[in-house]
């Protein structure tokens, strides 16, 4: 036991208060988008709505107007992307620039850079993204909060520290359940005694109810990460390639809808997920990125870049890729386990809840290796405490409704994320059902 105390100790040193900034930041990014609804003065823009499904119709068959209109409304700039804009599919995206810029912003795919939005449905441009915000600082305060939670604001280097910290935060959780155990019998035999007994139980009692839902959100943030500096590498690799295999020459600009054309017929068992201009930045290839045929969201797998040389000519066209890495098999589910499944707003209040209850436990932590350290627990309370029994089956039921909380929500739909809710639920109202008792003793 001594030794997975020293183990626990030293992990939770390394990890706590990096945990406690991601559990922080996670909090306020959970409600981004209302957020940033409320920034713009909480209008929502009747532009954005659009009658015709996706099932219906390719957004992509209406690049050409956009285009059109693109260069019609911005003559001294060219197009570099184009691409259904995040978060309404139902909407072009174009990325421009001005034609004499000598160095193209940090930008990936459709993300990243100026930009103006289609809406295929009023056949005109959106500009709402350049209007002046009501409150101006939330956008720039959020993208500091995401840069933290993602890589520390660290650029890639930050992502590696990031997927190390993740894996020892996991570590501490695991390590902390074979030395503290589960609940306890008598958490109110834990009132008479001193404070410091009282802060032990409350930080085993919060941390424990937390145990599944901290350590899925952490082995799940060291897939992503591992997920982003592999896919970083494929991507590198990709562009080497075919610097080599294309640089015979540069390709034409063709019309939107002829290089889409001419990339479908290519690869017909895939979607196109976003399209790169040639550019004196990219050295004047297309570049297309590609989602497997039936995924429902594609752009989350990032895509199967590949680059091409394509000609007035259709005979000289030139393609160069490579297979997406067979590791990258399950990544999108990891993502949607760690990010995209408690998109309702009920769901997203009992994640709240749920992270609120792990950021007491991970305090209390904090505070009791400040009294460790500073003073020792009392041989009675050590005697009292070591008598304690543990209980294993509250705990184990809860992490079971936990771990279904996480997962029905994959199947996005009414009855899974009403079915997500009453496991999330559960749990904690078991949890301040057995504090009150405690308190009340």
């Amino acid at each position: 036991m001594s030794k997975i105390y020293k183990i626990h100790k030293w992990l939770s040193i390394v990890s706590v208060l990096f945990f406690l900034m991601f559990c922080i930041t996670g909090l306020i990014l959970m409600f981004r988008t209302e957020l940033n609804a409320w920034a713009q003065g909480g209008a929502h823009h009747s532009s954005l709505s659009m009658a015709m499904s996706q099932q219906e119709i390719s957004i992509f068959n209406y690049a050409d107007e956009g285009a059109l209109l693109v260069k019609e409304k911005y003559p001294s700039k060219d197009i570099l992307n184009i691409s259904p804009a995040m978060g309404a599919a139902h909407i072009l995206r174009y990325r421009i620039i001005d034609s004499s810029a000598t160095v193209a912003p940090p930008a990936r795919m459709g993300m990243g850079g100026d930009y103006v939005l289609y809406n295929p449905e009023t056949k005109g441009l959106i500009t709402t993204h350049h209007e002046t915000p009501a409150h101006p600082w939330v956008r720039s305060v959020l993208h500091t909060l995401h840069q933290l939670h993602t890589r520390l604001d660290l650029g890639k280097t930050g992502i590696y520290i990031v997927t190390i910290l993740s894996l020892v935060c996991g570590l501490s959780i695991i390590s902390g359940v074979f030395l503290y155990g589960p609940f306890r019998k008598s958490f109110a035999k834990s009132t008479v005694l001193s404070n410091y007994m009282k802060l032990s139980t409350l930080h085993r009692e919060f941390a424990m109810v937390a145990t599944v839902w901290g350590f899925i959100l952490c082995i799940t943030g060291v897939w992503i990460g591992g997920f982003f500096i592999a896919n970083d590498s494929y991507n590198a690799d990709v562009l080497h390639t075919a610097k080599q295999e294309l640089s015979v020459g540069q390709s034409d600009i063709l019309q939107p809808s002829e290089a889409i054309s001419r990339i479908m017929k290519a690869y017909p068992d895939r979607q196109l997920i976003s399209i790169d201009y040639p550019s004196k930045f990219n050295d004047h290839h297309y570049a297309f990125y590609l989602g497997a045929e039936n995924d429902d969201d594609p752009a989350m797998f990032l895509g199967q870049p590949v680059y091409a040389n394509l000609y007035t000519d259709s005979t000289k066209d030139m393609y160069s890729t490579k297979n997406i890495p067979w590791y990258f098999t399950g990544m999108t589910t990891m993502i949607n386990l760690h990010i995209h499944n408690h998109n309702t707003m009920a769901l997203k209040i009992l994640w709240a809840i749920w992270d609120i209850v792990l950021i007491v436990g991970i305090v209390t932590g904090i505070i009791m290796t400040f009294k460790n350290k500073f003073g020792k627990a009392s041989a009675t309370e050590s005697k009292v405490s070591a008598e304690i029994k543990h209980v294993w089956r509250t705990p184990i039921c809860c992490g079971t409704l936990v771990l279904l909380g996480f997962i029905m929500p994959l199947w996005s739909n009414p009855v899974t994320n009403t079915i997500a809710g009453i496991c999330l639920t559960i749990p904690l109202v078991v949890f301040f059902i057995s504090l009150i008792r405690g308190f009340n003793h």
